[in-house]
């Protein structure tokens, strides 16, 4: 019985603790343009440091502090807020993929175009390992993907 006191007493207090320590967040983007979040600072980039605010663990504590904190919002209303913010693309990550978007456009028109034109359409069966022509429904439902994806990359 006294054993598993302290053990509870133990994690009692590791729990209470929890909330005091706060580690920094550092957040940056790297040269193709992809954001990168850690608790480490990169060696060769400039990192913005990210500010995580907590809120008290205890009722007690929020009523004593509601002036200071009135005003403030929450961490998780912080975090919340940031989320819905859109990430900023550099220039040459939104060129790349203006490109790759176009480059998938063309793709979908051929393929349209092929499975419209040709009644008999021959492909790799990566199942059977051969080729083979494709029946009347999997060729309409190659049709209906291939109008999605123009739609989908060519708008």
């Amino acid at each position: 019985m006294k054993h598993s006191s302290k053990v509870l007493g133990a994690f009692l207090a590791m729990a209470l603790c929890l909330p005091l320590h706060a580690a920094k967040i550092y957040k940056w983007q790297d040269e193709s343009g992809s954001w990168h979040y850690s608790e480490k600072p990169p060696l060769e980039e400039n990192a913005e440091v990210i500010k995580i605010k907590s809120t008290p663990a205890n009722a007690d504590d929020t009523e004593s502090n509601t002036e200071e904190t009135a005003n403030t919002p929450k961490s998780t209303e912080v975090i919340e807020e940031k989320a819905k913010e859109p990430l900023k693309k550099s220039p040459e990550v939104l060129a790349a993929e203006q490109a790759r978007k176009t480059e998938n456009c063309n793709k979908a028109k051929k393929n349209l175009d092929t499975l419209t034109y040709r009644s008999k359409v021959l492909i790799d069966d990566e199942e059977r390992g051969e080729q083979r022509y494709l029946d009347e429904k999997e060729h309409e439902e190659w049709m209906d993907k291939s109008r999605k994806q123009v739609e989908e990359f060519c708008n």
